[in-house]
C-alpha cells in the first residue's frame, strides 16, 4: 500500500488531445501523435507548470515511452530550457494495452457489451485479447509509484492518471474508471491530498 501523506509531490500531466481521441478511438499502446490541439494542450500545461514550480531543482522528470506523452514533454523541456536528456523514459508508465481493441471506436467496444459508465466494475476488470485490464495494469503502476524518491514531474495517459489515483487515494473499482482525465488541466499529489491546476485559456 501507498501512504499518500509518505510520497513525494508527484506532478502528473496526461498527454494532449490526438486524432483518436477526437474520434473516440481506443489508443493503448498504439503511437499516435499529438493533432494541432494537443500541441496546444501540452504548451498551455507546461507554461502553468512553470508558473506553479518555478525551478526544476530535485525535481525527476519522466514520461510514458509513446510519442504522444513523449511530445507533450517536449513541450515541458521547452519552457524550462531543458534538453530530452533530463528526461527518464519510463514503461511502467505506458498506456494500458487494449489489444485487439485497439483502434476500435467506442461504439464498437459498447457494442460488445463493455459499457464504463453503466458497468464500470466490470469495465475495471475487462481485458481484451492481447491486452491488458486496469487491474493488470495496477501492478506496474504501483511499483513505479513505490519507486519515487524525489519530487516528480510525469507525463503519460489517461487509463495510467487513473489508476495513479486510485492506488493513491484506494478508491473503488467502480470509481476509478469514472474519474475524469482533462487534456488542458494536471494534478499534484503531495501531503497526502491532490490540487489540480488550469491551463485553459494560458497562452502557450
Amino acid at each position: 500500500m501507498i501512504d499518500p501523506a509518505k510520497l513525494p509531490p508527484v506532478y502528473f500531466l496526461r498527454h494532449g488531445e490526438t486524432a483518436w481521441n477526437q474520434e473516440r478511438r481506443l489508443q493503448g499502446q498504439r503511437d499516435i501523435a499529438l493533432n494541432a490541439t494537443g500541441l496546444e494542450q501540452a504548451r498551455r500545461m507546461a507554461a502553468k507548470l512553470r508558473q506553479v514550480v518555478p525551478v526544476l531543482e530535485g525535481y525527476k522528470l519522466t514520461a510514458s515511452p509513446l510519442g504522444r506523452a513523449r511530445q507533450t514533454m517536449d513541450a515541458v523541456l521547452a519552457v524550462y530550457g531543458l534538453t530530452a536528456k533530463a528526461v527518464s523514459v519510463e514503461p511502467r508508465l505506458a498506456e494500458l494495452s487494449f489489444g485487439e481493441a485497439e483502434g476500435k471506436q467506442w461504439a464498437d467496444i459498447h457494442a460488445m457489451g463493455i459499457e464504463p459508465e453503466v458497468r464500470p466494475e466490470q469495465y475495471h476488470d475487462w481485458r481484451p485479447a492481447g491486452g491488458e485490464s486496469y487491474a493488470d495494469g495496477r501492478e506496474r503502476v504501483l511499483a513505479w509509484l513505490e519507486s519515487l524518491e524525489a519530487p516528480t514531474i510525469a507525463v503519460a495517459h489517461g487509463g495510467i492518471s487513473r489508476i495513479v489515483r486510485g492506488i493513491v487515494f484506494d478508491l473503488p473499482k467502480g470509481e476509478i474508471v469514472r474519474l475524469r482525465v482533462p487534456q488542458d488541466r494536471f494534478f499534484r499529489i503531495q501531503d497526502g491530498g491532490i490540487d489540480w491546476f488550469d491551463a485553459r485559456g494560458l497562452d502557450g
